[in-house]
């Protein structure tokens, strides 16, 4: 049981980097796009969910869980859809820290919403209680650290010239 936790977190960690790697997206970006995307859950899961049962009664708590991490990565998907291969070679590698960061924050905020026995798994690993410890740090010092690239990756103004021709 002690493994396959460890191999999740492995998993939960790894994959975002290698896709953010991939698809040439900036990570800081869809760190913010992660937080809106907890924002959904919150905010508009349960109206969701009473959505989906209306139609399809026999959901259950399954239908329920994918409901919520639906709505946690959709706004992240559609930025990694919409933002392929925008951010430059150079700039790749310096995309590897803040795709670390996306993947502890994706930890933290995908295993409430996993089924209850991954989520069992999780929680009954020493892993877990080891990580908690750095979810104050994972969030805020992720959100600092993502919207401080935001900021400086912006594209500099060129200079107007004002000489007559």
């Amino acid at each position: 049981m002690i493994m396959s936790a460890m191999i999740l977190f492995i998993i939960a960690l790894a994959l975002p980097v290698a896709l953010l790697y991939i698809f040439k997206v900036d990570a800081s970006i869809i760190f913010l796009t992660l937080c809106m995307g907890f924002v959904l859950v919150e905010f508009i899961a349960s109206n969701t969910i009473s959505l989906i049962t209306a139609f399809y009664p026999n959901a259950g708590q399954l239908g329920y869980s994918t409901t919520k991490i639906i709505l946690l990565l959709l706004p992240s998907v559609l930025t990694m859809i919409f933002m392929f291969n925008s951010i430059s070679g150079s700039k790749r590698l310096f995309n590897i820290l803040p795709s670390i960061v996306v993947g502890l924050l994706l930890i933290l905020l995908l295993q409430p919403m996993l089924p209850e026995s991954i989520n069992h798994t999780i929680l009954a690993s020493n892993y877990w209680a080891e990580y908690q410890k750095f979810e104050t740090f994972i969030i805020g010092g992720g959100s600092l650290f993502c919207l401080a690239l935001v900021w400086t990756n912006r594209k500099p103004k060129h200079a107007k010239s004002h000489a007559k021709h």
